[in-house]
């Protein structure tokens, strides 16, 4: 590579100072239009790019966001990091994103990472409630931090998420309108604060009457993955007999499970219903196309960039937690 273009090399060429260069290229203040127009034509005929390293160090800021989600397999944080990354450049940032690979360990070190680039905040989806904490309250030392979408516990920070009870009640009230009576609960093992407050809220809605506690086989538990979700449907379909409904806690579970009763000659809705949480695009290319909740996913991250940037202009602001509200979309995997 050869050596890299200079303001003062833009300076020379257009004719005019160092200074005057400088401020026409960061737009710091207003210059004669003339001499604007000269230093402008010169930076694009020599290729010049501002050095962003050199700028952060005097303004203090880079323009960036760093993002650590538990894995980009999972296509709910694809949809999460999209709706980040259309908020930031809405207002002219990046987004730098890492993935954790579901582990503790390597989050923390890409959360150490991200800190160390200097970037304006974090956004992080923590892998675990609990282990994840140290590292989120380490760089919470440094800068904003937010935690999207699941809450680690005695962090802290501010918080973004969905109501989790309220959307399994949509759930199971749905699926008793229906008729249903036998429910069973596919879910996650409570390792994250979505899984534990979904598979608790679905105890609760159910009650011991319901064999909710599990000791009857009402809930399984696994991991939020496709893997998951062809186990537990095998499991069922190994069963004396199906029950009315299942509700699965994401619709990566849910989508497995829909395709692995089809292939054992099992009717979704007819002789199970099936419902899930997400309301990802993956829910609606099933056949039949899943009922699933919807979490309000682009306001979500809209409250995320605000709490990062409310939290950089006072650090020291009372911690805020942002709880939205979902909705319920109807589809053929529970009857029109």
């Amino acid at each position: 590579m050869g050596r890299k273009v200079t303001v003062r090399d833009v300076a020379a060429a257009a004719g005019v100072s160092t200074a005057t260069a400088s401020r026409v290229l960061t737009h710091s203040t207003s210059v004669n239009p003339e001499m604007a127009r000269r230093v402008l034509k010169a930076s694009s005929e020599l290729g010049y790019t501002a050095n962003v390293f050199a700028r952060a160090l005097r303004t203090q800021r880079t323009d960036t966001v760093g993002m650590v989600v538990p894995s980009i397999s999972n296509a709910y944080f694809i949809a999460a990091v999209e709706a980040v990354e259309r908020e930031l450049a809405d207002s002219g940032r990046s987004l730098i994103l890492c993935d954790a690979r579901e582990s503790v360990e390597t989050e923390a070190q890409r959360i150490e990472l991200l800190v160390q680039r200097m970037v304006d905040g974090l956004i992080v989806v923590p892998v675990t409630a609990f282990d994840s904490v140290p590292a989120i309250e380490a760089a919470a030392r440094q800068g904003p931090v937010v935690l999207f979408d699941r809450w680690a516990d005695a962090a802290s920070t501010d918080y973004v998420g969905s109501d989790n009870a309220d959307g399994l009640r949509l759930c199971v009230d749905h699926l008793r309108a229906r008729g249903c009576r036998s429910i069973v609960y596919v879910g996650a093992k409570p390792r994250t604060s979505t899984a534990y407050e979904r598979h608790k809220a679905f105890r609760e809605l159910m009650g011991p009457a319901d064999g909710a506690d599990g000791a009857d086989g009402s809930t399984l538990l696994g991991e939020f993955s496709i893997e998951w979700g062809v186990d537990a449907a095998r499991q069922l379909l190994g069963r004396d007999e199906l029950p009315d409904a299942i509700v699965c806690g994401a619709d990566i579970i849910a989508v497995a499970l829909l395709g692995t009763l089809r292939e054992a000659g099992v009717a979704v809705p007819e002789q199970v219903k099936v419902v899930s949480y997400d309301d990802l695009l993956l829910g609606q290319l099933t056949v039949p196309r899943l009922t699933s909740v919807r979490q309000p996913i682009d306001a979500m991250a809209a409250e995320a960039v605000r709490l990062l940037d409310e939290r950089a202009g006072r650090p020291d602001a009372p911690v805020h937690k942002s709880i939205f509200r979902p909705t319920l979309v109807v589809r053929e995997s529970t009857g029109r």
